[in-house]
């Protein structure tokens, strides 16, 4: 597959995935009637800056549909336009923070935050949880060895002085997978990520 090839199929992939239609995203990306449409059967060739309108439709960086294994953006990561549409046609929504997703903002911390080899504590890790998941996560502990990053991270037998009673410390042994890290974007969204 080309890489033009490449950018209509993710392309579709994204339409698809979100209940759009050829006209909403004609009409979303500014685009005459029609014009998509006959990218995706062929019989017109898509311009770079109506490659960029159409992609802007679904996400900020248009760099990512010329990944032949593009990753699906989160539903809260989407413009409101394409999150009202994939709403109403197929009940899409965003999820509620669930106490058991904590352990996939772990993973993304780790993956952003911290090297191989870093020791930390738990109060460390959810220091870089948007204010909003610190009181969603508030008394709830992570138990490293019961989850499902536990084969990455051990108690180093060690501990530090906390706020209020003193802290295990723990060290990230190896770099988490990409399959781990993919999974985690899937549940837990990245835009917490970088306020």
């Amino acid at each position: 597959m080309n890489v033009y090839e490449t950018v209509i199929n993710n392309l579709e992939k994204l339409k698809d995935n979100y209940g759009l239609d050829y006209n909403d995203v004609d009409r979303l990306s500014k685009l005459k009637g029609g014009t998509y449409r006959d990218v995706v059967n062929g019989s017109k060739t898509i311009d770079l800056k109506e490659l960029i309108s159409i992609t802007k439709v679904y996400l900020d960086d248009i760099s990512k549909v010329f990944n032949p294994k593009m990753r699906m953006p989160s539903f809260k990561n989407l413009p409101q336009a394409v999150q009202g549409i994939a709403s109403e046609r197929l009940g899409k929504t965003e999820k509620l923070i669930e106490k058991k997703d904590l352990i996939y903002y772990c993973v993304l911390i780790f993956q952003k935050h911290f090297n191989t080899g870093s020791n930390f504590t738990n109060s460390e890790v959810k220091s870089h949880l948007s204010n909003e998941l610190q009181k969603a996560f508030k008394g709830k502990s992570i138990e490293w060895d019961k989850s499902i990053l536990s084969k990455y991270i051990i108690f180093t037998q060690k501990s530090q002085k906390g706020k209020t009673k003193p802290e295990k410390i723990y060290k990230l042994l190896e770099e988490i997978p990409d399959d781990l890290v993919q999974k985690a974007e899937e549940k837990v969204g990245t835009s917490w990520l970088h306020k």
